[in-house]
């Protein structure tokens, strides 16, 4: 009797070491573990393929780090859409909401997207794409209605929203003149949070100096006409930043119809879902900001390749003892 209680206790024993232990992971994952997504193209601007993870290198801050998970598949990703329209016509939005239509429409089934779109009397916050229609109801012009209504406190929202999806590859895209209209949020605010997560970034920013052509390729009366705008050199510049420190990019249409900007959306997923995935556990919590650095070794041409993935990570704050 004695050693069945014995053997009883053991196992109740175990099991609990065993719960402990898979907390501890669990925990160890969700606050540690620094995950990049890493884009390789050769010269001609193709995605490299079928790289294996003894070819990657990451350094943080120049020490290199042991890669503990390492994936070439292509995985589920979330998109997080922001849309700014002031200011805009009725022939851009339309142009914008039609090529967003046809864009997440063609999307796998395991892909997920949001929609914020707003303009200084409101916003909207969808998963789905309006129609002109149902935007112009639910943000009529000139009724105040809820924030964000400025580009940078939008970006906040739509980044904290994109923080939570679970997959593991995340892509914040703004479409914008790229003039912010008195955010409550700095753009040290913005930069701090779009740091913490891994998280790629592209812009698609309308020049306001340029005469555009909205009508969609599919028809229209090919009318050009000029919106005021009142976006500085330094705003788009801020953008670019954004978009170049997380491993995306900044897309100047040429043409602002709707299969124009359907390919550059195309192209974006494209790029996204080529991602290499690479993840290490940093050798301390220090609350400062750590370079990366990845490498390839070994690879055949890799001098010629171009290696695109966020610049740096947040390190979490060191824990404290109790």
């Amino acid at each position: 009797m004695k050693f069945t209680h014995f053997i009883a206790l053991f196992i109740i024993a175990l099991f609990v070491s065993i719960v402990a232990d898979a907390q501890d992971e669990t925990i160890r994952v969700e606050t540690d573990l620094v995950t990049v997504n890493v884009a390789v193209t050769d010269k001609q601007g193709k995605p490299v393929k079928n790289l294996r993870l003894e070819q990657f290198e990451i350094f943080d801050d120049k020490k290199k780090q042991k890669i503990e998970y390492f994936s070439a598949e292509t995985s589920p990703i979330t998109y997080g859409i922001v849309y700014d329209m002031h200011p805009t016509t009725t022939e851009r939005m339309t142009a914008v909401l039609e090529s967003l239509r046809a864009f997440t429409k063609n999307l796998p089934a395991e892909d997920r997207f949001f929609l914020t779109a707003f303009n200084h009397y409101g916003s909207l916050n969808l998963d789905f794409i309006p129609t002109v229609e149902q935007i112009e109801k639910n943000l009529n012009f000139g009724e105040k209605t809820r924030e964000p209504n400025s580009l940078y406190d939008a970006v906040f929202a739509a980044s904290g929203k994109l923080r939570e999806s679970k997959t593991q590859k995340k892509t914040l895209l703004i479409i914008s003149d790229g003039a912010d209209h008195n955010s409550r949020h700095s753009i040290s605010d913005l930069s701090k949070q779009l740091k913490s997560f891994d998280v790629q970034i592209y812009a698609v920013i309308f020049d306001e100096s340029q005469l555009w052509n909205y009508s969609d390729i599919t028809g229209g009366d090919n009318r050009r006409e000029k919106i005021s705008g009142d976006a500085s050199q330094l705003d788009r510049a801020v953008i670019q930043d954004l978009t170049l420190k997380s491993g995306g990019t900044t897309s100047y249409p040429a043409n602002e119809n709707s299969l124009g900007l359907y390919r550059i959306y195309n192209r974006i997923a494209q790029e996204m879902r080529g991602f290499y995935t690479l993840s290490f556990y940093p050798a301390n919590t220090d609350g400062k900001w750590h370079k990366l650095r990845i490498n390839l070794r070994e690879v055949e041409g890799s001098k010629k390749f171009a290696l695109t993935y966020r610049q740096g990570y947040q390190s979490s704050s060191p824990k404290k003892e109790d």
